[in-house]
């Protein structure tokens, strides 16, 4: 771990793995409260770094202390899920495997009872496999886990353990998009030209949301579109977080030099499995009235929601799959599609968010089918 002034959590992050971890090291950056005391008071074994706006710069001198065989690094705002610890540590054993990834479960607030979402998150491997992390911010391993393991032969895989993180609950959002935005800027002047950084710069600005942000963060769209659009033709997007860029795109898609249709199709093909692209592409085919494009966009979301086979790359807000249901309604009515429509809004009618619009939608079908017949 790597913290600074993380007295308030750091007990309930260590708690978590009391039993599995042979040995715990924390590298500290700076702190200014009791976290090196409490940390020490805790069992770890506490490292100093003087802080140069690195975060990969203190996770590499943090992981230089390990000694363990397996490498498990976590924020002082997470925890391991309660109960995961025996699983966890039977994967281990397992032959051929040099890596996990982990869903990690998103809380929007202290006191939510329910992650907010959840998204797939490498953090646990060998620690004698050539991994260093790279970034100021949003720091990740490099060389990727499992390209060492298609060059090897060996295998990573997704574990059944889980974390927990309560990194972005609104009092702290603030602080964090404007240290990301500073941070992103000072790793594009670094290594220029890289498209993650281009698209976590952008919407670090659109989250900080004054005018000059929001003016400031046209440039890294403009170069981040230019990039992903010269990979158009490739079968793959050209890494996961372009996900992001294309319905950040569709959001703002009336003022970008890029066709709307172009990031349907690319959505439909790099991203046929995210949620917040089926959502976002839904919502352009309603607005340009394409209701049977529209219809099916909706069934696939609430399909992949079902079966659970959507994609976790980035957490998405739990409230969308009442308000997909809701929206399916909608173009069910204006697809004539009455009985169907209505039993849907009837469904909904208890919603506490949804219930008096349901309500409405109910009286618009009744007074259809007075109109029209049955």
């Amino acid at each position: 771990m790597i913290v600074r002034n993380e007295e308030s959590r750091l007990a309930r992050a260590l708690e978590s793995v009391r039993g599995i971890a042979d040995e715990v090291v924390i590298t500290d950056t700076g702190s200014t409260d009791g976290t090196i005391a409490l940390a020490e008071q805790l069992g770890a074994r506490v490292t100093r770094f003087e802080w140069c706006d690195d975060f990969a710069a203190a996770r590499n001198a943090c992981a230089a202390a390990a000694r363990g065989e397996w490498v498990l690094w976590i924020d002082g705002d997470e925890r391991l899920k309660p109960g995961c610890g025996p699983s966890l540590l039977a994967e281990l054993a397992a032959p051929g495997v040099i890596a996990y990834q982990m869903l990690r479960e998103e809380f929007d607030a202290e006191s939510a009872p329910a992650p907010a979402g959840e998204m797939h998150v490498m953090r646990l491997w060998r620690r004698d496999l050539p991994i260093r992390f790279q970034g100021r911010i949003h720091e990740h391993p490099t060389p990727w886990p499992v390209d060492l393991a298609l060059k090897t032969g060996r295998r990573v895989l997704l574990s059944s353990a889980r974390l927990q993180h309560w990194g972005y609950t609104p009092e702290r959002l603030p602080e964090k998009c404007l240290r990301a935005v500073r941070l992103c800027e000072m790793e594009l002047r670094d290594r220029p030209g890289q498209l993650y950084y281009l698209i976590e710069l952008a919407r670090g600005l659109l989250q900080v949301n004054t005018p000059q942000a929001v003016a400031a963060a046209r440039a890294p769209l403009d170069e981040a579109t230019r990039i992903m659009l010269s990979h158009r033709d490739a079968p793959r997007a050209p890494l996961p977080l372009v996900s992001a860029l294309i319905e950040q795109l569709l959001a703002i898609r009336h003022s970008m030099p890029v066709d709307v249709d172009t990031l349907l199709e690319l959505a439909a093909r790099w991203f046929p499995r995210s949620v917040p692209l089926l959502w976002a592409s839904a919502r352009v085919r309603s607005e340009r009235e394409e209701w049977p494009q529209a219809e099916e966009l909706l069934r696939r979301l609430e399909d992949v929601l079902r079966r659970g086979t959507h994609d976790r790359y980035a957490p998405f807000d739990p409230r969308l799959r009442e308000d997909a249901r809701f929206n399916l309604g909608v173009c069910l009515v204006r697809r004539a599609a009455l009985d169907e429509a209505q039993a849907i809004f009837t469904e909904l009618l208890k919603s506490p968010r949804r219930g008096a619009d349901a309500r409405r939608n109910l009286d618009a079908i009744l007074a259809l089918r007075e109109r029209f017949g049955a």
